[in-house]
């Protein structure tokens, strides 16, 4: 464990407020979280210069309403519509993503809803797979219109018990990790084929 990890608590963060990521279209991207996902549209915002640079800079930022453990507090996904420029190509941007590469996972009560959104995403016609048993919790996978890899995921108490028993000797386990990368001295970060 960390030696700085007591002055590290000192700090306190409450868990997600959002995730952002890029879009090819607002509206585009609003159908399908909306429409068809169901989780509602809560701001739209059209933005003209950069927040933290102050370019020029025209886009659109959209936030939908994804649940929260709280009744009080909403957690969000969030888009930026940033339209191209002419050497841009969007094919590049956007390629379908690989799992391992970026992902975004959403709790959801338990496996009963999770069976739920199996048949939410079959109605709506969206290709997803699993539900996949991991041992620490069960999901299922699918993308989104950007071709973002999206996660809704649950666990029952036994997953909940195995998943809490990885912390004990979770640095140990990074250790044993960090020594055998190094003397592997192979390519990192190489996606399999297929």
């Amino acid at each position: 464990m960390p030696e700085n990890l007591a002055e590290i608590k000192t700090v306190k963060a409450l868990g997600l407020h959002h995730s952002a990521y890029r879009c090819r279209d607002a509206e585009e991207t609003r159908c399908f979280w909306e429409d068809k996902i169901g989780f509602p549209l809560k701001m739209s915002l059209q933005i003209d210069e950069h927040p933290t640079t102050g370019e020029d800079i025209r886009y659109m930022h959209i936030f939908f309403d994804i649940g929260s453990h709280s009744e009080k507090q909403s957690n969000f996904l969030a888009f930026f519509d940033v339209p191209f420029k002419a050497e841009d190509n969007p094919d590049e941007l956007y390629k379908e993503r690989w799992g391992m590469d970026l992902h975004f996972a959403m709790r959801v009560k338990d496996h009963s809803e999770l069976e739920n959104w199996c048949s939410h995403l079959k109605k709506q016609h969206i290709p997803f797979e699993g539900p996949v048993e991991h041992g620490f919790c069960t999901s299922i996978y699918f993308y989104d219109p950007n071709g973002y890899r999206m996660e809704f995921t649950t666990e029952n108490k036994s997953e909940k018990q195995t998943f809490d028993s990885y912390e004990a000797n979770a640095h140990e386990k990074l250790r044993d990790w960090t020594d055998w990368k190094s003397r592997k001295k192979q390519p990192q970060g190489r996606r399999p084929n297929g």
